[in-house]
């Protein structure tokens, strides 16, 4: 019975696929929901404007730097850009200090301009109260020794009201692209190795069919199967759950089509390091279940702590997935998504050079 038990432990220890799902997965999941602050308030980046220039309004600014939610940012655009980038959601905050900032207020003039102005979007309205308040009560602080004043006399809130997709349509968008990622990932990672392992790759070099035309027949028929699959995940998601894709589908096609080249690139150099058609599935899992998590399909990466916002933004996942939100939620046209399609043209032009030095017919 002991002898058998371990023989069984062996197989089981021999079977990479089987100790990937047992403990590797969990182990993700628990570092990942881990790393997620979802009970705090995600950072928020703050442009100040002083027009007061002044002791005060410098000391007010110290005071922001040090709130832990707020990360100010320097302002080389002027006022209507900033105002311009809140709206876009590019900038979470706009402050604006009045020249009237140093002196004391007039409790006497209540229609007298404000001394503080705090511009934000409508898209986080807990952490617009929460920001409001921190700057309405450093702003109090600093007037306390002038007598009862007027509260809007101190700081003025103007909301800049966006249409704001709900989480659903967050996520539907997340779900598209996670979908084409692991597809293409595994399948021709999977489906390469299988050739291999049957030597059918070793076959077509003595075949009077040119390689590349294999190949290209390949990575074709798998981007029109991401397209099929793309479309039935949006018809799904908008006619079956109430989802929104307000952009233009074509252009969405068109980001998805670019992706599933990216992540079939990736398959192909998985596929040279793996031995069997089980290693090629499990490998593939592993690449891709981490950019499902820190790539934002569902969560906002700015909830990740130290570098790990920044790490996100160089998966290859991050940009397909921006590009897809701005274009389908958004309504942006695809020329306004240039820097992530810029990012993904450069993953493929890298992955398609790293396939052909790895790849290994035999």
């Amino acid at each position: 019975m002991v002898a058998l038990t371990l023989a069984n432990l062996k197989m089981m220890a021999r079977n990479r696929q089987a100790i990937f799902w047992a403990l590797f997965f969990p182990l993700l999941l628990v570092v990942v929901f881990g790393l997620f602050d979802f009970n705090g308030v995600s950072a928020a980046s703050v442009v100040v404007i002083d027009r007061s220039e002044s002791e005060k309004s410098a000391l007010l600014r110290d005071q922001l730097s040090e709130i832990g939610f707020l990360e100010l940012e320097s302002n080389e655009s002027g006022l209507d850009q900033a105002r311009d980038n809140v709206a876009d959601g590019d900038l979470g905050y706009l402050i604006v200090i009045h020249e009237g900032f140093a002196g004391p207020a007039a409790p006497e003039l209540t229609d007298s301009p404000p001394l503080v102005t705090l511009v934000y979007s409508t898209r986080n309205p807990d952490r617009n109260q929460l920001v409001d308040g921190a700057v309405r009560n450093l702003v109090s602080v600093l007037h306390s020794d002038s007598g009862p004043v007027v509260p809007s006399q101190l700081l003025a809130s103007e909301a800049i009201i966006v249409a704001e997709a709900d989480y659903f349509d967050n996520v539907l968008l997340g779900l598209l692209g996670l979908g084409i990622m692991t597809n293409s990932i595994i399948s021709i990672a999977v489906r390469i190795s299988t050739y291999r392992n049957q030597s059918i790759l070793k076959r077509l070099l003595v075949t009077p069919l040119p390689i590349w035309k294999f190949f290209a027949a390949e990575i074709s028929a798998h981007v029109l199967l991401a397209l099929v699959q793309a479309a039935i995940i949006l018809a799904v998601g908008v006619f079956a759950f109430g989802g929104h894709v307000n952009g233009n589908i074509l252009w969405v096609l068109a980001i998805t089509a670019l992706g599933s080249i990216v992540f079939l690139n990736i398959g192909f150099i998985l596929s040279a390091w793996a031995k069997s058609p089980a290693a090629a599935s499990g490998m593939g899992n592993a690449v891709a279940l981490p950019m499902m998590f820190f790539a934002g399909t569902f969560f906002s990466t700015a909830a990740l702590p130290w570098v790990l916002p920044e790490f996100a933004l160089a998966l290859p996942l991050t940009p397909m997935l921006v590009a897809l939100r701005d274009v389908a939620i958004d309504s942006a046209p695809i020329w306004e998504t240039w820097p992530q399609l810029a990012v993904m043209g450069g993953w493929v032009a890298a992955t398609a050079l790293a396939a052909v030095k790895v790849f290994k017919f035999g």
